[in-house]
């Protein structure tokens, strides 16, 4: 019941605030602004490549703008001076933990369904060319929130929260995403240039965008644009495992080092 109380208090609570509706309205207009500026080129605006495109970059932008929302469930009560009451509270560390960053994942799940619905928005509103419109396929839609979207929430909210769970800071969540990506930009990098190992590289790319924007794009013909599910490639669910897994070391870390019981200041 505690754990379910944390996780109830905290998405509620951040629900509530403006910030987190403003998100979803540019994740919305973003997706539906892609859709509507997209020339349609050798597929349609709503085939699964086009719509796994899409996630990416909106999922990108969702990395810039949602630090805020994993970093404040992480680092309010010590931001707010309530920890010395929380923290004494008769529940646990794993409750608090994992009720918090449930509940931000979750925010940020909702937030992210923007995508979709600004992508059908774009689609099936008046003012688009019927020749640009493909067939409507749920699973092109489903596989890119489910595979793309949500596995990259889940790995940068991990993040965001971990650094301002330990550094009791709400704005560090943003440098540690800054961090991160160079960290992994750097890294590619090597691997490419130096190694010469573009596999590795696909699967180093926390985002998928190496692997759709860059060899997808030129790989698959148009055909298989508008047919297959591109978020269900086998290169795809290997990297996506891989950085749930990383997600998933990142919180335990952070349970094994946070300090559940401090001192008042």
């Amino acid at each position: 019941m505690k754990f379910r109380e944390i996780v109830r208090f905290e998405f509620v609570y951040q629900a509530g605030r403006v910030r987190t509706w403003l998100y979803f309205g540019a994740l919305f207009a973003f997706a539906f602004l892609l859709i509507r500026t997209a020339g349609g080129g050798e597929g349609v605006v709503n085939s699964p490549f086009s719509i796994a495109q899409d996630t990416v970059l909106t999922s990108l932008l969702w990395i810039l703008i949602a630090p805020a929302v994993a970093g404040s469930a992480g680092a309010r009560d010590a931001e707010t001076r309530m920890y010395p009451l929380v923290y004494t509270a008769p529940i646990s560390k794993a409750d608090y933990l994992a009720g918090r960053f449930l509940a931000a994942f979750l925010l940020n799940a909702l937030i992210l369904l923007a995508v979709p619905l600004g992508t059908l928005a774009a689609v099936y509103l008046p003012g688009l060319e019927p020749r640009l419109v493909g067939p409507f396929r749920p699973g092109g839609y489903l596989s890119s929130y489910g595979v793309l979207a949500l596995p990259t929430a889940f790995l940068f909210g991990a993040v965001q929260f971990s650094v301002a769970a330990l550094k009791r800071r709400t704005i560090l969540s943003y440098l540690g995403t800054v961090l991160f990506f160079v960290a992994l930009g750097v890294t590619g990098a090597m691997v490419l240039n130096v190694l010469r190992m573009p596999a590795l590289v696909q699967l180093l790319d926390p985002t998928c965008r190496a692997t759709i924007l860059n060899v997808m794009s030129d790989s698959l013909t148009p055909l298989e644009k508008n047919t297959v599910l591109v978020a269900l490639d086998a290169s795809i669910v290997a990297n996506r495992l891989l950085w749930i897994a990383i997600a998933s070391a990142i919180l335990a870390f952070t349970h094994s080092w946070f300090r559940f019981r401090q001192r008042a200041q």
